[in-house]
């Protein structure tokens, strides 16, 4: 339902689980301008507030709520950047009669969002700067990570958009650089002018919770935000070899896919990640890494909402050529429809365990109810989604391989 232009509050009542979920969710343009001061505001929004002005005091509060949950998460679609604060508290039944937390964890929920810790249009120094110090050293050392660096350079090869080849995290360089007046005033438009999704889902008074969310003060706005992105191809495969030092070396492969999310060869697309590299008996795995010996680390990803196939491997510098070359061939096996039946029906129970699984998980569902949200028609419910997986045959995943074309190479050369 509607609480305000671009402002929604989603309400599912299921008594399966021991505790309730909100996640009040922020979708914003996701560009290099904004994305250090957004993850700054997430590192704020699960510290503290003018209420509760210490991390300590913070915490105390949601432990004498029976223990309840909050935490901060950051994720991407297309070129849209999304913050969620989720919070996880225990169902009426499972207290004491009479006792109910919906309405003091949404009262929390509403000081965390509008009664910040803040002086004078600006976090708070200390406490702001403290989060500026923890993020900088995790960002630092994720540099060190020769997966993780070695994949946001394949990127910067292959995205002509200049903004995507950044973490969602963003780098300590753009960290550096923020402020708590930045980032406080950044939090203010999140307010204002992002698209907010609030979900709620367990066992609660449904008229009570819409009740309690009529009460925040959140205006209409207008967003134009870009779930999809697609870039043309281009017949000519970037390459770049960098050396640094590093007891491994990394093989990054970019494949361009010109398939969106939704559409009907987005399905024949995922079992064909599945049957590539994407769990541990896909073809990279069982002929690069078991038969061949090359490779101690080697699968596939694939990021539907940019058009990104992903292939890493880690390997002796020495094997490159050798990598590539069965690399290569595990692709246009595909291509030519050299897939075995036990293949491919093991890689279609694996995706439905899966999607089984999700059931389970509030955060899954949570993210099925956005997508239909967002995507309309095109994102299905989980018995459609098993029957269009159940009928994708040989012929339209070999289809669907002659469309995957590669785009970028990137080699992390270790010394």
């Amino acid at each position: 339902m509607k609480l305000a232009q671009d402002v929604y509050l989603h309400l599912n009542k299921m008594i399966k689980f021991k505790t309730n979920h909100i996640t009040f969710r922020f979708s914003g343009v996701f560009n290099s301008k904004t994305v250090a001061r957004r993850v700054l505001v997430a590192q704020m929004l699960a510290t503290s507030n003018n209420t509760y002005p210490s991390f300590q005091l913070f915490k105390k509060k949601l432990a004498d709520l029976y223990g309840v949950q909050l935490s901060t998460n950051i994720s991407t679609k297309g070129l849209v950047h999304i913050i969620d604060i989720d919070i996880s508290f225990l169902s009426d039944s499972f207290l004491p009669e009479g006792s109910s937390l919906l309405e003091e964890t949404v009262a929390f929920l509403r000081e965390v969002l509008f009664n910040p810790l803040v002086a004078v249009e600006h976090y708070q120094t200390k406490t702001f700067e403290t989060e500026k110090t923890n993020l900088m050293r995790y960002l630092d050392s994720d540099k060190e990570d020769p997966f993780y660096y070695s994949y946001l350079e394949l990127q910067k090869l292959f995205f002509k958009e200049k903004t995507i080849p950044f973490s969602k995290y963003a780098s300590a360089d753009l960290v550096e650089a923020e402020n708590s007046y930045t980032a406080y005033q950044e939090f203010q438009k999140m307010l204002r002018e992002d698209r907010i999704d609030i979900f709620v889902l367990g066992d609660f008074d449904k008229y009570h919770a819409l009740q309690l969310f009529e009460e925040f003060p959140l205006v209409d706005r207008q967003t134009n935000l870009q779930f999809n992105y697609r870039q043309g191809y281009s017949n000519i495969a970037n390459e770049k070899i960098e050396r640094k030092e590093n007891q491994q070396s990394i093989l990054q492969l970019g494949y361009y896919s010109p398939i969106a999310y939704g559409e009907e060869d987005y399905y024949p697309l995922l079992i064909l990640n599945g049957i590539l590299g994407g769990y541990p008996h896909s073809k990279l795995f069982t002929e690069i890494r078991e038969s061949a010996g090359l490779s101690y680390n080697i699968g596939s990803r694939l990021d539907v909402y940019r058009g990104l196939l992903h292939i890493y491997a880690g390997i002796d510098s020495k094997q490159r050529p050798q990598t590539l070359q069965l690399v290569n061939k595990q692709m246009s096996d595909l291509k030519l429809g050299r897939i075995s039946s036990h293949l491919v029906s093991q890689t279609k129970r694996m995706l439905l365990s899966s999607a089984h699984l999700s059931k389970d998980n509030p955060k899954s569902l949570i993210e099925v109810m956005y997508n239909q949200q967002i995507f309309g028609a095109k994102s299905l419910t989980l018995s459609q989604w098993i029957d269009k997986i159940d009928k994708v045959s040989k012929d339209d995943i070999s289809r669907v391989a002659s469309l995957i074309k590669l785009q970028s190479i990137y080699f992390l050369e270790g010394e």
